[in-house]
């Protein structure tokens, strides 16, 4: 590279705040002799550097930067020599102009320095439950404002010790520049608190594991809510759990409802106070050794239970576990798969290796000497049904009593809540050589979907705020999402930020952290919105709400032009609608950066459609300024609409009535509707069919799943979104190859996908008796060859190679793994989320990236 002179000012954007940036860049300095100074900016980090070896020192920075730092862009601006006499770090300066902003770091777990710290007896941290560093420790939980300085922090209350002050000020020390550094001196304190009622027995049901006749701790009413601290509120805990009973536990970016998973009366406890019914619950192990006990645990997933991020990974489970290595069975009834994490905090490995009498050695917990308390605990997320997490103390004590038997509070305040994200590992990577030549498909590079295998359910702590990079700068627009799972995105610069997980926008409460959540990143990342975007729905909260912001009347075209009610009131700000399905393929094209036509399969349960019915089997021919709608799952009425979603068996009337006509009810006796749901309810549901108005069409292909798990008799109640889908999945036998018969109805080019011949097949298969799982396979393996053949037709008319799946119904893996094995035989290049989830939660980064995509080259409308 050429010489940038003596001295020079450079510029990082990036994540290169709360990483440990500047004592990188001042121990990187020191070793090569150079001066100057170092300081965070509203933009990023600001060097002003001179000296013999800058050349050097450019070239190095960004190799060997911090592991937690990301470097987006780095600015070198030669200057003339100016003469410091040593390299300083500064406090942070607003350099207007400079930098447009910079990018927060997510919450990270805590580090192997500070875990070894926490149980060694010779550190003054030892045993302290918030111990931290600069590689490690809440971020954006408690982020209030950039630049990242503790006083723009949670922590700006804690004074720090002299200790912990020279720590902080020491350029060797691993604490330098460390914004939440604290102790047990000067910093946060944990609190145990019981609920103001005496804790109840707790009975076992017979053959339960659990505990036999032991009432939990009892405190008398007078004494309740006064609280013990430190290490006694920590053992208080521990007890408490290992009696059977139900804990709220203050984390990083919320609160965990807790219990013992081996405990059958504890889990059931908890499932029938929060009212959970079977949606699966979230268990966290003391290390992999214990998932390994319950789990089946891959190379591949391994290394992302241990990773920094600490997200939840759905694993499958064993499936011939020891006597001993049995979760309860209510942590995930009816499912194959658990959600597992490992300890991300201090606070957590606290409650697994924190004895009643003394304290372990580190070396004694890594060398298996100390055995946990616990093999597993419940972590699930401390809310109300359908609510936010909760986050303060006060909305805990206030919400969650009635949920459980005490509290494990402490006074760091969380700034933003982040509930922990989920993810999956897909089985094996695209275009593997080995398992294509096995099962007859050519091989090929690996594809674009392909490099992580790593697949978002809920992506939240550890990866949000994180941005999704874009191809170039463009106009800053608002992404709004869904009302289902909602997230939402703003785009700067070459960015686009997506939201931390918000949750599904059914009540206030929901509204209010979208709003805080909305107004928090605006403010750090000084974004003002020239566009908001919605989902086409009217009935949509978060569409009423962008309504409410940009103004009641819309401009012809779905535009709004109007004061700001979301930035600067002295802009304008457009509104435009982007259809649910289009969306979906919106967030596979930001992810790639694509912008040319491509081939789009969206598949999920519902979404509004242009022509006002339910879409859901979706295939379009779409880029980035407009989209056409070439094929379609035929539409089949929903009885009683909501209704229908709720329960599944109706669904299956539907289709059963669609396919069979006049024989259907012979089928209904014959399949054992009748015994279950009664002749006169089935008879009271066909006649309201042909009513619009009480049987929105869909032609969703998740509700094609819920029918069929209702037919099969698996699952025929919906008691949490996507339960009959999953336990279709669930019982899939892998290596069966069979396949239903389907018809393409095709007109003017419009392609129709008939499932009725298959309906009739599984009917057929269920009256022969045969296995659950190989129907529910075939069934899959139908719906990927639907895929295959109308992608391959549509390939070679329009000329076109590229093809993104998306939406809800691609989280199946096995559906999922089978259709991009298919394409890429076909020559396809296939394009799936990685960044974002394919479920609602990736709908705001598709929109906004639309928008943003139009306004770039000045076309609102196509």
């Amino acid at each position: 590279m050429d010489s940038v002179a003596d001295r020079a000012h450079v510029i990082v954007k990036g994540v290169v705040q709360g990483v440990g940036f500047r004592p990188y860049v001042y121990t990187l300095a020191g070793r090569l002799g150079l001066k100057g100074y170092v300081t965070n900016t509203d933009g990023g980090v600001f060097i002003d550097i001179e000296g013999e070896r800058l050349d050097e020192f450019v070239r190095r920075l960004s190799p060997e930067a911090p592991p937690l730092a990301r470097i987006s862009d780095l600015s070198v601006i030669p200057l003339p020599f100016h003469g410091y006499q040593k390299f300083t770090i500064r406090e942070s300066e607003d350099h207007a102009g400079i930098g447009q902003f910079t990018l927060l770091s997510p919450d990270v777990s805590v580090c192997d320095d500070c875990l070894k710290e926490l149980y060694d007896p010779q550190e003054r941290r030892y045993c302290y439950p918030f111990i931290n560093c600069t590689h490690c420790g809440p971020r954006y939980s408690i982020t209030r404002s950039i630049p990242y300085d503790r006083p723009n922090t949670t922590m700006a209350p804690f004074t720090m010790c002299p200790a912990c002050l020279a720590e902080y000020n020491n350029p060797s020390d691993r604490r330098f520049h460390a914004q939440p550094n604290a102790c047990s001196t000067c910093g946060p304190e944990v609190e145990f608190r019981v609920r103001n009622t005496e804790c109840e027995m707790l009975e076992p049901a017979s053959g339960e594991r659990g505990v036999t006749a032991t009432r939990l701790p009892s405190y008398k009413k007078e004494s309740a809510g006064i609280g013990v601290t430190g290490t006694e509120a920590l053992l208080e805990t521990i007890g408490l759990l290992k009696a059977g009973g139900v804990v709220a536990i203050k984390g990083l970016g919320g609160f965990h409802i807790a219990c013992d998973a081996t405990n059958d009366v504890a889990v059931n406890k908890l499932r029938e106070r929060k009212r959970k019914s079977n949606k699966p619950f979230a268990v966290m192990c003391p290390d992999i050794s214990s998932v390994e006990r319950f789990c089946e645990v891959s190379e591949e997933e391994k290394p992302l239970l241990l990773s920094h991020k600490r997200p939840i990974v759905l694993l499958n489970k064993k499936m011939r576990p020891g006597p001993d290595d049995l979760l309860a069975a209510a942590v995930s009834p009816n499912n194959r798969s658990v959600g597992c994490m490992l300890p991300y905090t201090p606070l957590h490995y606290l409650l697994f290796y924190h004895p009643l009498r003394g304290l372990p050695d580190i070396q004694d917990v890594k060398a298996k000497k100390t055995e946990p308390h616990f093999s597993a605990l419940v972590m699930t997320s401390g809310n109300l049904s359908e609510e936010p997490i909760v986050c303060s103390n006060d909305e805990a004590l206030e919400k969650l009593g009635g949920l459980v038997d005490a509290f494990l509070v402490h006074n760091r305040n969380i700034f933003t809540r982040v509930d922990d994200s989920v993810v999956r590992i897909r089985t094996r990577r695209q275009g593997d050589a080995e398992t294509d030549r096995s099962e007859g498909v050519t091989p090929r590079p690996p594809i674009p979907a392909s490099p992580r295998q790593v697949f978002f359910i809920r992506r939240s702590r550890g990866y949000a705020p994180e941005p999704v990079a874009l191809h170039e700068d463009g106009p800053e627009v608002l992404g709004c999402g869904a009302d289902l799972k909602n997230t939402f995105t703003l785009t700067k610069g070459a960015f686009a930020i997506p939201s931390q997980h918000i949750g599904d926008m059914e009540n206030y409460e929901t509204l209010r952290f979208f709003e805080e959540s909305l107004e928090n990143l605006k403010s750090v990342y000084r974004v003002d919105p020239v566009a908001l975007v919605h989902d086409l729905h009217p009935g949509y909260c978060s569409t009423r709400w962008a309504v409410e912001k940009c103004g009641v009347q819309s401009a012809e075209h779905g535009i709004e032009s109007t004061e700001s009610a979301i930035g600067n009131p002295q802009s304008e700000v457009e509104r435009f609608a982007i259809q649910h399905h289009y969306a979906h393929i919106g967030s596979v094209m930001a992810e790639q950066g694509l912008t040319r036509k491509i081939i789009g399969v969206a598949f999920d349960g519902t979404g509004y459609g242009a022509d006002g019915n339910l879409w859901g089997g979706e295939i379009l021919i779409a880029d980035t300024y407009e989209f056409e709608r070439v094929g379609q799952f035929k539409y089949v009425p929903l009885p009683g609409g909501e209704s229908a979603i709720r329960e599944p068996w109706k669904t299956a009337v539907s289709y059963i009535l669609d396919a069979a006509g006049e024989k259907a009810f012979d089928y209904f006796d014959q399949i054992g509707f009748f015994e279950r749901y009664g002749k006169k309810s089935i008879e009271q549901l066909s006649r309201i069919l042909h009513s619009r108005d009480l049987s929105p069409l869909s032609s969703g292909a998740g509700r094609l799943f819920d029918a069929v798990s209702a037919i099969l008799g698996i699952c025929d109640r919906n008691t949490f979104e996507g339960e009959a889908a999953m336990t279709l999945e669930s019982i899939v036998k892998e290596g069966e190859e069979g396949e239903y018969p389907f018809d393409f109805n095709r007109e003017n080019g419009y392609t129709t996908v008939d499932f009725s011949r298959g309906i009739l097949g599984i009917i057929e298969d269920m009256v022969q008796r045969k296995n659950t799982g190989f129907i529910a396979t075939k069934f899959h393996n139908t719906s990927a060859s639907v895929i295959r053949h109308e992608v391959k037709r549509l390939g070679k008319k329009y000329r076109l190679y590229d093809v993104a799946l998306s939406g809800g119904t691609f989280q199946n893996r096995y559906l999922l793994d089978r259709t991009v094995r298919l394409l890429v035989s076909e020559g396809m290049n296939v394009y799936v989320n990685q960044m974002v989830p394919a479920n609602d939660a990736g709908i705001s980064l598709g929109q906004a990236y639309i928008v943003r995509e139009r306004l770039k080259s000045g076309e609102r409308e196509r």
